[in-house]
């Protein structure tokens, strides 16, 4: 098996060659580039990037130095800006090409910070047409082979194996937010900084050293902007986003187009999310201007209208196609504040990537509601969920929460659901729209069940019984709830257990962990399909019910070991719970476990002297007795 391996990776590695080998004879061939075997140290050139608005504009750069690796990107180009139009790389202009004897050599991907802001690496544009699998990788080193600068041997990306060495980083791909409010902005921010995927930018308005700052907002997008992009107008050079989010709310990655012809294009040179094919937007954008940085300037950029997709995301940039348009998945959110009677709705389109989708879905989710509310604070909700996809059973769910924060209480159920689906090991899910409808009352609708009441201790097998649940609503009087239960048909003692929503707990979420929670462990069991993952959570009791439970009551008599208490739970998990359930008005919290007895129904024997009819002949005879 080992050998089957090495002898793949092998071939692997000869073929990635004999493929470099033949894209680098093309580029050598193609007069409209230059190859990096013809680059010599001192050679000048242009570079084409937009400084304001959408005007491509040039500035004069120098080949410093050539760098051979050995990883997924094989060589790099040390380059510096010379002129005073440009100061220094700025994140934003990832992918801006470079030209020499008006032949395109690459496009600036990475740079260097706290050092001097001039120098850039390129990624050569023969390792951009091919766009390898993988990315410039922690510990990959390139030495120079031609030219270089005094004192240093090569750069490399993250751990220098000595200070002979730069280290060096992608040019910083700005992600800017329209729609957001702040705290769905500190949501997403925390979101992409914990994936590691994008390290958020700070704005102008915060720049406190050593702080990283907010995602920044596109700015007021005005409708006017949304006409069609005039694609005729695209060249090298001009800045362009990749759009995650697009419609009421919009995350946009703002960089520069490196290389258009025909129908397809490249851009960034360097991955921007690494996932391989990919299908994302890919935009316009108008630069509002240069904002300087003690970390690292960035443009600031408002997006314009899109105009293609994005289909691959690979080590040495982004390729895509212009005219078409990814699949996305179509997300409406009804908010109601019953308090203003207030309805809005909001529609967004999402891209449509499992690691992202839950996060992007429910950042959008809960702006809505607060921007509805116009406020964050206290409320019971309720909330209405679908989610649709061809290869998806149906998915609709009601439910009601209460909570402190009632935007952030209210997403709970919907991000476990869409977390379930895009963890589940069986099928990849084709989610095709997920539409909201959340109805917020700023009274707080909650009640405690306070006390079970039974008409007796004792019971015949399958007998049915309405047992009466006292509720104590908040700030309200005690209120009851008959239900209707059925005792098993075994005798024996057993638990009757009563409860309100998940046991009992009353939940205060933050955006932090709305979505964060699994399954409860409770309802953790051995599944065969997505719609056993499903259907086992959609059937749970809503929160505003009142459940009865009946069950074994020998392991709370009988102590267990640790592992009989594990394999009982697991046995329990994996199988079919049965319960009854009636709504009430409330949000439910509390429990009560009452023990009960199944019992033989008594069979009294008959007394057969009693019923001793004398023969037929004797009838007649005296009613005394015959010996």
């Amino acid at each position: 098996m080992n050998d089957g391996k090495k002898r793949n990776q092998a071939l692997r590695v000869l073929l990635i060659g004999l493929l470099l080998l033949l894209l680098k004879g093309q580029v050598s061939a193609d007069h409209r580039f230059y190859a990096v075997s013809d680059l010599k140290p001192g050679m000048t050139g242009e570079g084409y990037t937009v400084l304001s608005g959408t005007k491509v504009e040039s500035f004069p750069v120098e080949v410093v130095g050539l760098l051979k690796g050995s990883g997924s990107v094989s060589h790099l180009i040390l380059i510096k800006l010379t002129g005073t139009k440009v100061p220094g790389i700025a994140s934003g202009m990832s992918g801006s090409p470079i030209f020499i004897d008006q032949k395109l050599i690459g496009a600036i991907g990475y740079g260097f910070q706290n050092t001097d802001a001039r120098y850039a690496m390129v990624t050569p544009i023969e390792e951009m047409l091919a766009l390898w699998e993988a990315p410039v990788e922690t510990g990959e080193q390139f030495i120079f082979y031609q030219g270089g600068l005094p004192g240093v041997q090569g750069v490399a990306f993250g751990r220098a194996p000595s200070d002979y060495w730069l280290i060096a980083q992608p040019v910083q791909t700005p992600l800017l937010l329209s729609g957001y409010g702040p705290r769905a902005r500190d949501y997403l921010s925390a979101t992409f900084a914990r994936r590691g995927y994008l390290t958020p930018v700070a704005s102008q308005h915060q720049t406190t050293p050593g702080q990283p700052g907010a995602l920044l907002p596109l700015g007021a997008a005005a409708d006017k902007l949304r006409a069609p992009f005039p694609v005729e107008t695209l060249q090298p050079g001009s800045a362009i986003t990749a759009l995650l989010v697009d419609g009421d709310y919009q995350i946009a990655a703002v960089g520069t187009l490196t290389w258009l012809e025909k129908e397809k294009f490249l851009a960034f040179g360097h991955p921007f999310l690494n996932k391989g094919p990919v299908d994302y937007g890919v935009g316009g954008a108008s630069i509002v201007e240069i904002i300087e940085s003690n970390v690292f300037p960035f443009k600031l950029g408002i997006a314009l209208p899109g105009f293609g997709r994005v289909t691959q995301d690979r080590g040495a940039g982004i390729a895509g196609e212009i005219g078409g348009f990814p699949q996305m998945v179509k997300v409406t959110t009804e908010v109601t504040d019953l308090s203003t009677h207030c309805t809005k709705t909001y529609e967004f389109n999402v891209f449509h990537d499992e690691s992202f989708l839950p996060e992007l879905v429910l950042a959008g989710v809960m702006d809505a509601t607060d921007r509805t509310l116009d406020r964050i604070g206290a409320g019971t909700a309720k909330v209405t969920f679908q989610i649709d996809g061809p290869n998806l059973p149906p998915i609709k769910r009601e439910n009601l929460f209460y909570g402190q924060d009632v935007a952030a209480a209210a997403l709970r159920e919907v991000g476990r659901v869409l977390r379930a689906i895009t963890d589940n090991e069986f099928v990849e899910p084709q989610i095709t729209e997920i539409s909201t409808r959340i109805t917020v009352n700023p009274e707080r609708l909650s009640a405690n069940l306070i006390d079970v009441e039974l008409p007796k201790k004792e019971f015949a097998p399958g007998e049915k019984v309405t047992i009466l649940g006292k509720l104590l609503p908040y700030r309200g009087t005690e209120t009851e709830i008959p239900l209707e239960i059925e005792l098993p048909t075994t005798p024996g003692k057993w638990l009757l257990f009563v409860y309100g929503s998940d046991f009992g707990l009353m939940y205060e979420e933050t955006q932090e962990d709305i979505e964060e929670q699994g399954y409860d462990g409770e309802y953790y069991k051995t599944y065969t399909s997505l719609d056993d993952v499903l259907q086992d959570y959609l059937k749970r009791p809503q929160n505003n019910q009142l459940v009865a439970e009946v069950l074994p009551a020998e392991r709370m008599e009988a102590p267990m070991t640790e592992e009989e208490d594990d394999w009982a739970q697991a046995d329990d998990r994996n199988k079919e719970k049965h319960y009854w359930t009636v709504d009430t008005p409330y949000y439910l919290t509390g429990e009560k476990q009452i023990l009960i007895e199944v019992v033989e129904p008594v069979i009294e024997e008959e007394d057969q002297s009693s019923n001793y009819q004398p023969p037929e002949e004797e009838e007649s005879a005296s009613s005394g007795t015959k010996f």
